[in-house]
Order: C-alpha cells, then structure tokens, then sequence
C-alpha cells in the first residue's frame, strides 16, 4: 500500500510518450492506492473553490467507483510507457438516460511534469472527455469546478463557460457542438 506522502514516481518529466486510455472503475480501483497517493500530492497545494478541500478528489472519485450516481462510468486516463500515471479525469458518463442532455464530470489532475507537457496530456485527456461524452450523446457538460486552476485551464483552453445561478455560483458550461 502506497502511503500518503510527498514521493514522487522518478520519470523522465518531459517524455512525450505517453498514451490516453478509457477504463472501467475496476482499473482505477486495482491502482486505487496509488492513485490515492497521488491526488493528496497533487492538491496538496491547490486554491480550491466553494467548500472544497485536499480530501474531495479522493473522496468524490472513490465513491462514485464504489456506488456510482449513473450507468456508464469510465475514466479517462494518460499511461507513459512503463504505466506510471500521468494524469486522468475521472467519472466520465458514457451512457445518456432518455431525456437528459447534458451530464457533469469528476476530478482531473496530472502529476507533476514540465509545463508544456503538462498541458499536452491535459488537453489530450480533455479532447478525449469531449469525445466519449459527445459519443454517449449528450449535448453538454454542465459541472463545477473544484480548483482555480482547473477552472482558469477548461475556460481559456477548452471553452469552458462561467453559467453560474442564484442556487450555484461556481457552475461551468460546455456545448458539445
């Protein structure tokens, strides 16, 4: 069991290959000690909006793997070549119930790596998000952001829109065109 500590996998930070993957929750739940100990890493820092804290990726993501909220969860996932993690987004509805148009979305993160690598295997973890959702059928991904940065990246890189309401202020709209 991996703990929860400040260690990082040594990796080559500017190694470009690398590969995006959708997996079931089985995958995520084989590597969840792992994956555990890289979420309370990676937040470790972060400005988290609303009542967010360090904890709630975790958290939120364990949940769902254990009692998801819909049909049709996968996750998305970036592997270098030796499947060491390099960053995912998960809880991603591959399944749209009759009627509903749009569908919301779980945490992303990557580890640490040089900058524009970073966002490379982001924007290729959120290109393929974009993909299967459109797939599935919905027409829109309505959802929160839980950190600044995640929120400053989706909006400026992927067109991610501040839609906020009298009930949720921190609500965040993308058309699946």
């Amino acid at each position: 069991m991996l703990e929860k500590t400040d260690n990082k996998v040594q990796l080559n930070k500017q190694k470009r290959d690398y590969r995006i993957e959708v997996v079931d929750s089985e995958f995520v739940l084989n590597r969840w000690d792992e994956i555990d100990a890289i979420l309370y890493r990676v937040f470790a820092d972060s400005e988290f909006n609303d009542n967010f804290v360090r904890t709630r990726p975790a958290e939120h993501t364990l949940q769902n793997l254990r009692e998801p909220d819909q049909e049709g969860i996968k996750h998305i996932i970036a592997l270098d070549l030796d499947n060491n993690i390099l960053g995912a987004f998960f809880v991603i509805p591959t399944y749209k119930p009759e009627g509903k148009e749009d569908c919301d979305l779980g945490w992303m993160f990557t580890i640490e790596l040089h900058p524009r690598f970073r966002h490379e295997v982001l924007n290729s973890i959120v290109d393929q998000v974009h993909q299967v959702t459109k797939n599935a059928g919905f027409a829109r991904i309505i959802t929160e952001m839980g950190t600044e940065t995640g929120a400053k990246f989706l909006s400026k890189k992927h067109g991610y829109i501040h839609t906020p309401t009298l009930e949720k202020f921190n609500r965040w709209t993308k058309e699946l065109n």
